[in-house]
């Protein structure tokens, strides 16, 4: 089963294919890319039998309206709108059996930003670089290099596999599949960092003020980097560096004495003192976050960053594992 899966009746503004990013690249100047929450396009992916790399639809929110053209496996996961099917909430982080002809509408608003839709098979898509993730900025990944528009057609990608095959059958039965895993906690307004390389390039004012203000996601933010409004932080020496290596979670210090969080499509060198390092199981979050939300910064050590990290993994091998009981005898 192959050919076209999904019509586009309806699109926001910043719809787009995502993967887990482009790697080996960073030497050269180009950026990762793929998904602002990883963790959920992750989850969409291993809920419907991909490989947990396979692109999946980033969806901003705003209203969506999708129409399944063949029977398909998919799953919604992340958060900022809830799917409806007949006018019926769809589970979020669950597999899911779609009838061909089945509309799907995204309209009502959920505690989050960002809603990741796979299905079983994969989207077919550009590859750029040895990924399928969309560069808005060179134009090229994903479908054509772009966002994704009304009345754009997708394809799937490869044929179901035996699982994926018996997964469907078993849904389509009217069966359901429950998978009990922590869901993340988008509501929180705590993002855990650790100490950035320049960190002590703040007053001891400022590193009070750090972790005991909260910050608002500006109006000037992109999958590029989220810029912070609250109190100025203050540097006992210039705001400035010799250009240096920079990743996802990177936060930096302006001259301002506002910060900028770089996010999915982080540049990989920058000029601006490096003052701390969001960890990785809290990049999710932070991508959750919409322009007007507030966080406010907790202070960790590595020891405890890589704690958090490891149980992210443990709990999407939960996934793996569950689904490992549909594959054939």
């Amino acid at each position: 089963m192959t050919g076209q899966i999904l019509h586009i009746e309806q699109c926001g503004f910043l719809t787009s294919l995502q993967d887990s990013g482009r790697q080996g690249f960073l030497q050269f100047g180009i950026s990762k890319g793929g998904a602002m929450d990883i963790r959920s396009a992750y989850s969409a992916n291993l809920l419907v039998g991909n490989d947990e790399t396979e692109a999946v639809l980033e969806i901003t929110q705003a209203p969506h309206r999708f129409h399944f053209l063949q029977d398909a496996v998919a799953a919604f996961t992340g958060g900022g709108l809830q799917p409806q099917l007949h006018n019926k909430m769809i589970q979020l982080n669950q597999p899911v059996f779609m009838a061909a002809d089945s509309v799907v509408e995204c309209k009502q608003q959920l505690p989050g930003y960002r809603l990741y839709m796979a299905v079983a098979g994969g989207y077919k898509s550009d590859m750029f670089l040895n990924s399928h993730s969309t560069d808005l900025l060179v134009k090229a990944g994903g479908h054509h290099g772009r966002t994704l528009k009304k009345d754009d057609l997708l394809q799937l990608k490869t044929p179901l596999t035996s699982l994926q095959k018996k997964l469907l059958a078993v849904l389509k039965s009217g069966a359901h599949v429950e998978l009990n895993y922590p869901l993340p906690a988008f509501k929180t307004n705590s993002i855990r960092v650790m100490y950035g390389a320049e960190w002590n390039y703040l007053n001891e004012t400022s590193q009070g003020k750090f972790t005991s203000v909260l910050y608002k996601v500006s109006q000037q933010s992109s999958r590029m980097g989220y810029r912070l409004k609250g109190t100025a932080l203050e540097t006992t020496l210039p705001c400035e560096i010799i250009s240096s290596a920079v990743t996802q979670g990177t936060v930096q210090l302006t001259a301002s004495g506002e910060m900028i969080v770089l996010m999915a499509d982080a540049q990989t060198v920058g000029g601006y003192p490096r003052i701390a390092q969001v960890c990785a199981a809290d990049l999710p979050v932070l991508a959750q976050k919409k322009p007007g939300d507030e966080i406010q910064f907790q202070m960790i050590g590595l020891r405890k960053a890589e704690e958090l990290y490891l149980k992210e993994v443990e709990q999407l091998n939960s996934i793996k594992q569950t689904l490992e009981k549909f594959s054939p005898v």
